[in-house]
């Protein structure tokens, strides 16, 4: 990975795993989509709305077990040094 970044001059400002997050999220789609249910197998069929279903309920355990990670990764470039000292100051 250093391949790709070095010759750029990118610095790693911060990195943080999202999977929590990510989870919480899926949880909000699928209550969405439960909602909207029979709307999708109208347009579509049962196989597909139950794929769907399943899709998200196992990518949210998925998440939740730590089985699957999200990351987010700020980059800079290296010469820049006009950098916020924490993260609560770099997402302001």
């Amino acid at each position: 990975m250093m391949a790709i970044f070095e010759p750029l001059r990118f610095s790693v400002l911060d990195v943080e795993n999202l999977r929590l997050h990510y989870a919480q999220t899926l949880r909000d789609w699928r209550a969405r989509y439960a909602a909207h249910r029979d709307t999708v197998r109208a347009l579509y069929d049962e196989t597909f709305a139950r794929a769907w279903d399943l899709y998200l309920a196992g990518s949210i355990a998925g998440f939740n077990t730590g089985s699957l990670q999200l990351y987010q990764v700020v980059f800079a470039r290296g010469t820049n040094n006009d950098l916020p000292a924490t993260r609560s100051d770099l997402y302001r």
